[in-house]
């Protein structure tokens, strides 16, 4: 696992924990304040019942319409409450359905048996009223003896509205039975009390059972908030046994997640300072263990690279300087032959004009010498050797001096194929295959025709040096991405890999000294280079080599 993910992992087990524990507490606190909500709301009908049954009691003692009116409105008040708790999903949901419906049924059943009380009111006020009237028709009928008890009669009238009790109306009825229980006046008003006494003992039972809805409400009210109140007691105290036990778990899992984590990075770091100071004092021989696959042990692997790189530009740099010392001394052996070279030139220019004379009076004599002269056949030696002596010469001053490319538009089979036939004609192909695949389809382009031919002679020179007869050789001409390409392969012994790159240095040779200097392909790669070209060289011990020259047709 690599350090950022390690890292992701450690800082992501925090988030995880703080996740973990802010979920429960946001649960935890969602539902305390659910249920102070509840408990708020619980105290609020609380109250409302109480005004509720403070008004009640007001009305049925002093059956004031004010009182009726109050006692109505907080009714409503507390019925639009109990609405508006069944928008509140979670408080209902807190509360439990069922209790919620069952206060709410209280409730409309208490206000039910609250609304028979006050029909029960009017219409004892309806009955008293003709109660009443049905005294007065009786008084008038009356007799002065019946006039003389019916006062008692109408006092226990009174005593029966008062007190509205059994006894007052037993009371009334035997003071009634004096007068004659078969006038039809006495019967009305006997119907009436009775309908009077019957009203007041549906209201003293709607009252008690009034009374005891009211009573079951409160009950439920205290239950409930009882309920709430020790959920929350409860529930805070899981919040802060849960925040105790989540503090215990980040100190402990981020002390382990963080030890591991900073010995995973610390030891390996100290075993790379331990064999850097090594390193440092010149000893190679320790490298680093790789474990894992982070970036310490990407560190680790790169420093062992590094390490095996040092070794080799150690070994590189002893090599160099090796190398060096043989620069130096074939720099000395190049002041050598450039001191060679000036003398040459100056011999050559000596010698030419002697030799030029020697060739023209060699020429005139032969000329003037008949076939049968016996000195005919030296003359014509004498000239053909002068003649070459000559050559020699010019070759030896164009070697000593540097001359400039002259470039021509031509088609580069043309040089090629004069130095071949040239090279075929002195026999240097003896014993050896030549294979010649010259493109028909050649662009023209500017070069040196006698520079490239010199090109073309040194490295067909160098093949039949490297190949043992028989062997083969080939040249083929192609055009290949504006370039024209001249390929020299041959099937010789091939030059080792780590003298590749030294084949165009000057003085480089692999030869035998008697067969060469080393300055043929380097004055060949700098003709290459003047034309704007290259030179690529592919070869494999054993079995041969191959020589690319790359000519611009642009350039």
């Amino acid at each position: 696992m690599k350090i950022r993910e390690k890292i992701f992992v450690g800082f992501g087990t925090y988030v995880f924990l703080a996740a973990v524990i802010g979920f429960f507490a946001y649960t935890e606190l969602h539902t305390i304040s659910t249920r102070i909500n509840l408990v708020e709301t619980a105290d609020s009908i609380t109250h409302i019942l109480s005004e509720i049954r403070r008004y009640e009691k007001n009305y049925l003692l002093y059956r004031q319409e004010n009182d009726l009116q109050t006692f109505k409105h907080y009714v409503t008040t507390l019925k639009t409450d109990i609405e508006n708790i069944k928008l509140k999903t979670e408080i209902v949901k807190a509360m439990g359905v069922q209790k919620y419906e069952m206060i709410k049924k209280e409730i409309d059943e208490y206000e039910a048996l609250f609304e028979r009380v006050i029909a029960d009111v009017g219409l004892q006020r309806e009955n008293m009223q003709m109660l009443t009237a049905a005294g007065h028709k009786i008084e008038k009928g009356l007799s002065r003896e019946g006039l003389q008890i019916f006062p008692s009669i109408r006092a226990h009238e009174k005593e029966l509205i008062i007190n509205k009790d059994q006894i007052s109306y037993e009371t009334l009825i035997r003071a009634l039975s004096s007068l004659n229980p078969d006038s039809p006046d006495v019967k009305h008003y006997r119907s009436i009390a009775d309908r009077l006494y019957e009203l007041y003992r549906e209201e003293h039972d709607s009252v008690g059972e009034m009374r005891a809805k009211a009573r079951d409400i409160e009950l439920l009210l205290e239950n409930l908030l009882k309920e709430e109140k020790s959920m929350i007691d409860t529930t805070m105290k899981r919040s802060m046994g849960l925040l105790i036990v989540a503090l215990l778990t980040i100190i402990v899992v981020g002390a382990l997640v963080n030890r591991k984590l900073a010995r995973s990075i610390s030891i390996p770091i100290m075993k790379l300072e331990e064999i850097t100071n090594k390193i440092a004092k010149g000893d190679f021989s320790e490298t680093l263990d790789v474990r894992g696959k982070d970036e310490i042990a990407s560190l680790e692997i790169s420093f062992n690279k590094m390490e095996d790189k040092l070794k080799q530009a150690l070994k590189s740099l002893e090599d160099t300087i090796d190398q060096l010392r043989q620069k130096q001394s074939q720099l000395v052996e190049a002041e050598k032959l450039a001191s060679i070279g000036i003398l040459a030139s100056g011999i050559a220019h000596e010698i030419s004009n002697p030799l030029t004379s020697v060739l023209t009076f060699s020429n005139l004599m032969l000329e003037k010498s008949p076939e049968s002269d016996p000195n005919h056949e030296r003359l014509k030696m004498m000239v053909r050797e002068t003649g070459r002596a000559r050559d020699i010469v010019r070759q030896l001053l164009s070697f000593a001096k540097e001359e400039t490319i002259k470039p021509v538009k031509v088609n580069v089979n043309c040089p090629v194929g004069e130095i071949v036939e040239s090279l075929i004609s002195q026999n240097s192909f003896k014993d050896i295959s030549l294979t010649m695949n010259l493109s028909e389809s050649l662009p023209d382009i500017y070069v040196d025709p006698a520079r490239i031919g010199q090109v073309v002679s040194n490295i067909l020179l160098n093949a039949i040096d490297s190949v043992t007869p028989p062997g083969e050789i080939s040249v083929t001409t192609k055009s290949a991405d504006n370039f024209v390409e001249i390929i020299f392969s041959d099937t010789g012994s091939g030059i080792p890999e780590e003298n590749i790159g030294r084949l165009f240095d000057p003085f480089f040779t692999t030869k035998d000294k008697t067969k060469g200097s080393g300055l043929g392909l380097a004055v060949s790669y700098g003709i290459i280079k003047k034309h704007g070209g290259d030179i690529e060289v592919m070869s494999e011990v054993g079995k041969g080599s191959a020589f690319t020259v790359r000519l611009p047709v642009n350039g």
